[in-house]
């Protein structure tokens, strides 16, 4: 977890980070590891921007690609040589209307959820990112999505979920500060997600 999400928007209000209303234009209702997706970072001075990256972090030094990571957890990304540069350095919130959850019923039958916001249509998921340089002329940038222990709520679902950031709080993760679940996510804990069962295998 996390490993498939949806951000299924035309239009997303960033008010709240001086971006205003965000246009986009590939919604998609289904994204992968592989993908290009939208993030939103802090740039040169220090102001958040709304850029795509490749889902799946692959630091300066990987010398394979398959290595790369679609998901950090947060509490070990700060110490692992995988995330522990982008942890200080280089942190993102990833745009996402939803993400979906595999969930053996009881039957045994693999069930699809798909788990969303129930006060606005959109989640900030916190993230790393990085920039991989080929040689002098290309590169390209890469993230990936910080999970938490799941909430009492979605437990039933899965042991993880995205870490996911409060509107107020997302300046504050994207300055660095350090994630702590009462601060960025406390308000998200008890009965703020929709849980909506889709198809069965």
């Amino acid at each position: 977890m996390c490993t498939r999400y949806s951000f299924n928007l035309t239009e997303v209000d960033l008010g709240f980070l001086g971006l205003g209303t965000f246009s986009v234009d590939n919604p998609l209702q289904q994204i992968a590891p592989g993908r290009q997706v939208w993030m939103i970072r802090l740039d040169k001075k220090r102001r958040p921007e709304a850029v795509q990256a490749k889902w799946g972090l692959a630091p300066s030094w990987l010398d394979n690609f398959s290595k790369a990571q679609a998901n950090a957890r947060v509490e070990t990304a700060s110490q692992l040589p995988m995330f522990k540069e982008a942890w200080y350095k280089r942190r993102c919130l990833i745009l996402a209307d939803g993400y979906f959850q595999w969930h053996h019923s009881p039957d045994q039958r693999r069930q699809l959820w798909k788990i969303n916001r129930q006060t606005q249509p959109f989640m900030l998921m916190a993230g790393l990112w990085e920039r991989y340089q080929v040689d002098d002329t290309l590169s390209f940038e890469s993230c990936a999505v910080l999970t938490m222990p799941a909430t009492e709520q979605l437990s039933v679902l899965g042991e993880r979920m995205p870490a996911v950031v409060n509107n107020d709080d997302a300046l504050a993760w994207l300055e660095g500060g350090a994630f702590d679940v009462s601060r960025f996510s406390l308000p998200l804990m008890k009965n703020a997600f929709n849980c909506q069962s889709l198809v069965k295998r």
